[in-house]
């Protein structure tokens, strides 16, 4: 869909002024009332605590509702402004009396746009707050297993307060205890999205295990351009992966799913194949190379394959299967890139590595 022109008639057939988000996007333009602060010309923000006009829910008095429910934590009592360093406990949903939920003659509510953070770990986040602050993009963080403080490192499992501190406007975190729901999760958002009249503009996961979630979670908030959902399984099970691309005319090493829990069926894997050792035992769930094996001989795999079978991936979920494979030698790439419509031809390649393994006996290459 594209942009409705500002001050023109929308496809309702009313005037609507400029949005903040528009005077962000494109800091040319001129929004009357309202300032933009240029003194850092690599930064552009908007004075949002006064020109944008939000709800938001209650705050939780009593510390053992904040573990029961939902909650979003921001640092002051609006979501935009900051009045003072007190961290406050919000319900997700504010009350709200809505008379005439079609109003012709109004004009459009400021738009602010926004991104979802999914898991964040503080290291790996200062950065896309920073980039979002300078694209006037609202960062709220989705912590899908809060942290009450008992767990130790707080970097990696921050609390709602170390990441306002950082710089995020807002967190949502589901009740303590309770399994993350994306369902609800979505729901929420949608209700925060409505209330603080924002437009969620992407889902970026921070760890390899908020990879699923924020496939699904994309397409739960409507946004255009995600994920294809049908290849979400095939993007993380390497079981999957292989068939799709095989299915894409692109050739892939020989391989075996082996369910035995002591490894028996290796031998039989050996055979149908047509292998000869080395061969290649792997977790179908790992990245970086976690729980990769180069076996020399039977006992080696019939060892790993048994303690993959048995054991919890590097994702935490646990494996049904391990993976076969033939042994390929030469040398290795990885290749990372961008999929999107806005790319040329679709996909734009960003940089290209090349492995160099070290081998350790026993254990996955490094």
């Amino acid at each position: 869909m594209s942009p409705i022109p500002p001050n023109s008639p929308d496809r309702r057939g009313h005037m609507r002024g400029q949005s903040i988000s528009e005077a962000i996007l494109a800091p040319q333009a001129v929004v009357p009332d309202v300032i933009i602060d240029t003194k850092d010309e690599d930064e552009i923000s908007a004075n949002l605590a006064e020109h944008h006009h939000a709800i938001i829910g209650a705050e939780f008095k009593n510390p053992n509702n904040i573990i029961k429910q939902p909650t979003l934590a921001t640092l002051g009592d609006t979501p935009f402004a900051h009045e003072g360093d007190k961290l406050e406990h919000h319900r997700v949903v504010a009350t709200e009396f809505v008379a005439n939920p079609v109003q012709f003659e109004a004009p459009e509510p400021i738009l602010q746009n926004a991104l979802v953070l999914l898991d964040p770990r503080i290291p790996d986040c200062t950065h896309l707050i920073e980039a979002g602050r300078k694209r006037g993009l609202m960062i709220m963080a989705v912590v899908p297993k809060p942290n009450d403080g008992s767990k130790a490192l707080i970097d990696f499992y921050p609390t709602a307060e170390a990441l306002l501190e950082v710089g995020m406007h807002q967190v949502y975190e589901p009740p303590f205890g309770s399994k993350f729901d994306v369902v609800e999760c979505a729901a929420n958002l949608k209700t925060i999205e409505a209330q603080q009249n924002l437009r969620f503009l992407g889902v970026v996961p921070c760890r390899e295990s908020a990879v699923d979630f924020s496939d699904i979670l994309g397409a739960l908030l409507g946004l255009t351009v995600v994920n294809d959902l049908g290849l979400a399984s095939a993007r993380r099970d390497k079981g999957l992966m292989k068939v799709a691309v095989a299915n894409a005319g692109l050739r892939v090493a020989k391989y075996a799913r082996l369910t035995s829990g002591d490894g028996s069926d290796v031998i039989k894997a050996i055979e149908e194949l047509d292998l000869e050792y080395p061969v290649v035992v792997k977790t179908p769930r790992g990245m970086s190379t976690m729980d990769v094996f180069i076996c020399n001989n039977e006992e080696e795999a019939k060892t790993h394959t048994a303690h993959i079978v048995r054991s919890v991936g590097p994702d935490g979920r646990r494996t049904q299967y391990a993976l076969l494979e033939e042994f390929i030698n030469g040398e290795e790439f990885a290749i990372n890139l961008v999929a999107s419509p806005a790319t040329p031809r679709g996909v734009q390649v960003t940089d290209v590595w090349m492995y160099h393994k070290i081998f350790t006996e026993g254990v996955s290459p490094v």
